[in-house]
């Protein structure tokens, strides 16, 4: 009895909007307006209600600016709020909008409702978008899915150019928190990781006396380049040679070679005459 209603009341509110009955203001979006009651905004959302209950612009002049939202989301906002049953289908259709404005205008059922369908089709194509949504908006289950998706299933290996990509812009406390994910499953990231340059080991010269494929540097010989030449005449070697000479030059007698020669000679032609 209660639900039949509930559902009368919000049907007959929902009538009220769609032909202007007792409409007190505007809400103007990007790329046109509609008209919607006060009472209604502010019974649905904490941040209309206070924008009706204080002396601010809204109140003095009875238009709420949604700049930021188009015309379609805008009516799908405003219908969700009132209970429409059409706003399901718009709901579908304007999801990444409407999540942005249940977190704006502190609409809670708004936002669990976007999230939940959000992760039903989360898909590689999608998923990094639906990830930086969910940290955004503050979508925790909609964030596991995506850091499931990516991490566990190793979505993020089949596109490791975005994913590089996603996790250079990202905020430091996403990619630190895909990181970690990715520590505790034992992962490895699938940003491609620039490999540094092989450095260039320069080969020492071969230095004479040193083998070629040693590293220690030959020391360098205090010994100057050009030795001067010795006089062999004044070396010790050489005076023992000269004594030598002279030594072998003389005969027994003291004589020259020639002289030994011409005496042998008349000694045996005395002999000969002897006889």
């Amino acid at each position: 009895m209660r639900t039949a209603s509930v559902e009368q009341a919000q049907s007959g509110v929902a009538r009220m909007l769609r032909e202007g009955i007792l409409t007190d203001i505007t809400v103007n979006a990007a790329g046109g307006s509609m008209r919607a009651h006060r009472a209604v905004l502010a019974a649905r959302s904490p941040v209309f209600l206070s924008m009706f209950s204080h002396n601010l612009r809204e109140k003095e002049l009875s238009t709420v600016d949604i700049s930021d939202m188009s015309i379609g989301a805008c009516k799908a906002l405003v219908r969700y709020l009132y209970g429409d049953a059409r706003s399901e289908w718009e709901l579908l259709e304007h999801r990444s909008e409407l999540v942005a404005a249940g977190d704006k205008y502190g609409i809670a059922n708004l936002k669990k409702a976007c999230e939940e369908s959000l992760r039903e089709d989360v898909g590689v194509e999608n998923m990094l978008d639906r990830l930086q949504m969910a940290h955004t908006y503050s979508l925790p289950a909609l964030k596991r899915t995506c850091v499931r998706l990516l991490v566990d299933f190793g979505k993020m290996y089949e596109i490791p150019e975005d994913f590089e990509a996603f996790m250079a812009a990202a905020d430091q406390d996403l990619a630190d928190e895909i990181r970690s994910t990715a520590i505790l499953r034992g992962r490895k990231l699938a940003a491609k990781e620039k490999k540094p340059a092989a450095k260039k080991t320069r080969r020492p010269k071969s230095t004479p006396g040193k083998a070629s494929g040693s590293s220690i540097p030959a020391r360098r010989s205090k010994v100057p380049t050009s030795t001067p030449k010795l006089d062999a005449s004044n070396t010790a070697a050489g005076k023992r040679g000269r004594r030598r000479k002279s030594t072998s030059s003389q005969d027994p007698d003291g004589g020259a070679p020639d002289k030994r020669a011409r005496r042998l000679n008349v000694r045996l032609a005395g002999d000969e005459w002897a006889k």
